[in-house]
């Protein structure tokens, strides 16, 4: 300062105050020891507080109760520290309505460091709060909804080459659910099926090029950490540079677990398949059963008879593979009766060319209806191929108790000679293999000897209880 010069403080105080008075925020000042003892006129307008109920300490009553004493803990705090302050806190109007401000103050210093007086201002936010609630509330709503749908959401950033998925994304991709996870593009493929991931490789680029539309729809078999198989149905929509060459920049949307989709589709399809191959291979029995009976029938009327009881037996076996559950009771609830009732159609008074012998063995509703099904194909095609189409043909079916495993041996002898295995797997045998391991856990194998087939099966006690 020149030699001579004073500074007139009170000229210097009237034009803060114009400046204060000036600006939309609230302005005030305070002693060092935070003792308020200025406010501009915004202040008093919009809290419609006097000086003597707003000077001193007095200010803090404008504060909604619950921001009051966090206001004032961080103001003594930077009072103590001489630090900067900064808080977000409601302040009452004169109208009686509360309004959000960011209250800021920095402390003025003198030459030698030590703090004189302290200047804030405090900043209506209410219109950014208001923003950031309706936000909030979308972000909440939004979370909701994929939860309820049972969606997670990726996002694939082509420019960085990373993939990023929610914590619905990461629990339907086996990882733990901590938070937003972001790859490299290529390590996003770890999990899924080797199997699909050259095709997915290929879409995703077919995808992202210029010549193609901007929707993405992908299914795809994940392997789960502990070896399990999980299908997931992605689908997304490609964002392009605004420029004419249409690059893409993110691929983003949402994906879902489709497994149990899958399978009752699969399922539809494989009963489909079951009863198209049941109503071809009725008439084929029916056809069996006629010539079976007339090989032995003295007479037409003895035929009509014994036709009659076959053909009444086949549908009494036909009711045993319902895909239905069948109340366990009575002789249908143990393996014997079931056995029995299956192969009825076929026997011949007076012969003994089918042999059943095992231990009691205890079948629940749906072991009964599943192993009905096996059995079932196992007679037919004995009836259409094996030992049951010829008249000297036998079957013997075994089975028996080793600890908690059922094993069960199905032997044709007399039948057509086999000279070797069949190269050719038909519906039938798959539909029964499928049933034995899937549905019963278990398994089933076929010796091809050349003098009959035999199967064995052996499945868990446990499963045959259910």
């Amino acid at each position: 300062m020149p030699s001579g010069a004073s500074v007139d403080f009170k000229e210097t105080e009237i034009q803060f105050a114009l400046l204060a008075d000036g600006l939309p925020q609230l302005v005030w000042t305070a002693d060092p020891e935070g003792r308020h003892d200025y406010f501009n006129r915004r202040w008093y307008e919009f809290t419609g507080l006097s000086p003597e109920q707003s000077l001193g300490r007095e200010w803090t009553q404008a504060f909604h109760p619950e921001d009051r004493e966090e206001a004032q803990r961080l103001f003594a705090e930077a009072l103590a520290a001489g630090a900067p302050y900064e808080n977000e806190y409601r302040i009452k109007g004169a109208d009686g309505a509360y309004a959000w401000f960011l209250g800021r103050a920095l402390p003025v210093r003198n030459g030698s460091g030590r703090v004189v007086r302290w200047i804030g201002t405090c900043t209506d936010i209410s219109g950014q709060k208001r923003a950031e609630d309706a936000l909030r509330r979308l972000d909440d709503q939004h979370r909701l909804a994929l939860e309820a749908a049972g969606l997670g959401t990726w996002d694939y950033d082509v420019e960085t080459g990373m993939v990023s998925w929610d914590e619905r994304a990461c629990t339907l991709f086996g990882m733990a659910p901590d938070g937003l996870r972001s790859v490299p593009f290529e390590k996003s493929f770890t999990s899924v099926h080797p199997e699909d991931q050259e095709s997915l490789r290929a879409y995703i680029a077919s995808v992202l090029s210029p010549e193609t539309g901007d929707c993405y729809t992908a299914e795809y078999r994940i392997t789960l950490p502990g070896g399990g198989i999980r299908w997931i149905r992605s689908s997304g929509r490609v964002q392009r540079a605004e420029s004419g060459e249409r690059r893409a920049l993110r691929l983003s949307g949402v994906c879902s677990d489709v497994t149990e989709r899958r399978a009752t589709k699969e399922a539809h399809q494989l009963l489909t398949s079951e009863l198209n191959h049941r109503v071809k291979n009725l008439f084929a029995i029916a056809s069996g059963l006629v010539s079976m009976t007339a090989r032995t029938a003295r007479d037409p009327k003895e035929m009509a008879a014994a036709l009659r009881g076959r053909l009444g037996a086949l549908s009494r076996a036909h009711e045993l593979v319902r895909p239905a559950p069948v109340a366990a009771g009575g002789s249908q609830g143990w393996l014997a009766g079931l056995v029995e009732a299956i192969v009825a159609p076929y026997r011949q008074e007076g012969e003994h060319r089918i042999v059943l012998e095992g231990a009691d063995v205890r079948l629940g509703p749906n072991a009964l209806t599943s192993l009905a099904l096996v059995l079932h194909e196992l007679t037919t095609n004995a009836a259409k191929y094996g030992s049951l189409s010829e008249q000297n043909g036998a079957l013997a079916v075994t089975w028996a108790l080793d600890g908690e495993q059922v094993r069960i041996t199905w032997a044709e002898t007399g039948g057509p000679p086999i000279p070797e295995q069949p190269s050719f797997e038909g519906f039938g045998s798959m539909l029964s293999g499928r049933t034995v391991s899937g549905q019963l856990g278990g398994s089933l194998e076929r010796d091809w000897n050349p003098d009959g087939l035999v199967i064995r099966m052996e499945m868990p006690l446990e499963r045959l209880s259910l």
